[in-house]
């Protein structure tokens, strides 16, 4: 078995201002709105990541926070001057990382901590700890 896609769904009572603000903020596209449930790809590829949002529903509680949502951008710096511009949420000041990333925390309409981030070479404290693909070709 291989897992072919995954996708995020969060519950919360304003469906509508999450698919404003990812609409707002990233190059999105909705592949399904049905009013209570919404799909957002992260993307016009076919293949782009999608992230759900959802009105509470029996048996299912909003989205009381914690975990982030991970984005890997091509232009951090960029973003983090639109967004601020913009008057975005933002909780985590742009930095760089030890870890080997160059990034920023978001708060969207949700609650969610939407982080986004561009890889830079971490510190020697952190390469140590980075795994190679089992699938990676030898001496990459």
């Amino acid at each position: 078995m291989s897992v072919q896609s995954s996708s995020t769904t969060f519950v919360t009572p304003d469906v509508a201002a999450a698919r404003a603000f990812y609409e707002r903020h990233f190059d999105t596209w909705c592949p399904f709105d049905c009013g209570w449930y919404v799909l957002v790809r992260l993307g016009k590829q076919a293949d782009a990541p999608e992230v759900g949002f959802m009105e509470p529903r029996e048996g299912v509680a909003p989205f009381s926070g914690g975990g982030m949502l991970n984005l890997v951008v091509d232009d951090v710096d960029g973003m983090h001057t639109r967004m601020a511009a913009a008057g975005a949420n933002i909780v985590v000041p742009l930095a760089d990382n030890p870890w080997g990333d160059r990034g920023f925390g978001v708060l969207d309409p949700a609650g969610v901590l939407v982080y986004c981030h561009k890889a830079i070479p971490p510190s020697a404290e952190y390469a140590r700890f980075i795994q190679q693909s089992p699938n990676a070709p030898r001496g990459a």
